[in-house]
């Protein structure tokens, strides 16, 4: 061990804003206002989509309730579930996202987007309901 001192080594500085570096204070800002929307989407049906962007990229959205009315859906993440073909097989065996069944409902939490896929070809209506926060 050498002779040196822990403080040797030691560079003074002096900071002409120190307050610029204190820690801030974050806080959550709850949400403030709801959005409600119904979708409707329906397998090789003239007229219908057999899928919906329901929740778009929202960084103000605390949350949101979907909402099967009459048929299943899946709802997915991406554009590769979206288009997946397991999404169309009669009674979906084998869905390539979440599988929600007729008159089930789902929160989810968070910002990004979520797809719905017809499963049926009877119209299904979507009922979505976003809790969002105001700037």
């Amino acid at each position: 061990m050498s002779g040196r001192s822990i403080t040797d080594e030691v560079v003074r500085v002096h900071l002409e804003n120190p307050e610029d570096i204190n820690v801030q204070k974050t806080e959550e800002k709850e949400p403030e206002h709801f959005v409600f929307r119904t979708f409707t989407v329906a397998n090789n049906v003239a007229g219908y989509d057999n899928n919906e962007l329901i929740l778009a990229l929202d960084p103000l959205r605390k949350e949101a309730s979907i909402l099967a009315v009459d048929q299943a859906i899946v709802l997915c993440h991406s554009q590769n579930q979206l288009t997946d073909p397991a999404n169309q097989v009669t009674n979906v065996p084998n869905p390539q996202g979440a599988y929600l069944p007729a008159n089930a409902a789902v929160t989810v939490q968070g910002t990004g987007r979520v797809w719905a896929v017809a499963t049926s070809a009877t119209p299904t209506r979507i009922t979505v309901i976003a809790n969002r926060r105001t700037k």
